[in-house]
């Protein structure tokens, strides 16, 4: 119960994680609810007990689980995360102006030298792991914000594991398509035929389960996928480098030690 308590209470929990689970189960729930639930309240009740006892911990789990694999290929195509991408010299996703911007903020805020041009092109691998550190860093200074920041962050999770839960998203809403048109009498399955007249008043279960279906399906194929991830990383990138001149200067820090 208490893990369930920090699901519903943390904000990227609850919708970078835990939604993506619940909008891959939804065209089988909302059938289950519509048509049974209220013929047979122990199986509502049982949904219930099911959700109580750590199905939607379950569900945000799986979700984490897979982005996590899904970003770790991701970041071997891209070559790089969003946010390394963004610092790197040979890189065109940003502008060189906004580039050499939060390299000199880095530089007076966080204390890091940055590597140059030339010395990234030398060392790459090195040049990266200036990059990544200073990341880290300047997450580990921005925890607080809860602002535009955490918004950024929760959108690339929601994107990362929606486009990670795809392939069972796709399966369940099929599934939920095809129970839509056995339950508006389309489609009759004893003996196996079609009856498109049905369409025109299928029932509100049926009909909401077939637009759910349909949205839903048409979401996993048309737009979630690897450059929708990865425009949203980038914003990410972008959010968090705009936050460095917030933050207290590491030369006057140096300087009042000192005083």
């Amino acid at each position: 119960m208490l893990a369930l308590v920090e699901l519903a209470k943390d904000p990227y929990e609850r919708k970078a994680r835990l939604a993506p689970g619940l909008l891959v189960a939804l065209p089988l729930l909302v059938p289950l609810v519509c048509v049974y639930g209220v013929r047979h309240p122990i199986l509502t009740a049982l949904v219930g007990l099911l959700a109580g006892c750590g199905a939607m911990y379950t569900l945000a789990s799986v979700a984490r689980v897979r982005g996590k694999q899904l970003e770790e290929r991701l970041v071997k195509s891209w070559g790089g995360m969003p946010t390394t991408l963004a610092l790197r010299h040979s890189d065109q996703t940003l502008d060189s102006v906004s580039k050499r911007r939060y390299h000199d903020a880095i530089v007076s805020k966080l204390g890091i030298e940055m590597p140059t041009a030339e010395e990234e092109a030398a060392a790459p691998a090195k040049a990266d792991d200036t990059y990544i550190g200073a990341t880290k860093r300047l997450r580990e200074l921005t925890r607080s914000n809860k602002s535009l920041l955490l918004k950024e962050n929760i959108a690339y999770g929601f994107h990362r594991n929606m486009l990670a839960m795809k392939p069972i998203g796709i399966a369940t809403s099929l599934l939920g398509l095809l129970y839509g048109l056995v339950l508006a009498g389309v489609l009759g399955l004893d003996p196996l035929n079609v009856n498109l007249v049905n369409f025109a008043n299928p029932g509100l279960a049926a009909a909401m389960t077939l637009v759910i279906s349909v949205a839903l399906l048409a979401s996993w194929l048309f737009y979630f996928n690897a450059d929708a991830v990865r425009r949203v990383g980038v914003a990410y990138a972008e959010r968090l480098f705009e936050c460095l001149p917030s933050l207290p200067s590491v030369v006057k820090k140096k300087k009042a030690q000192a005083a």
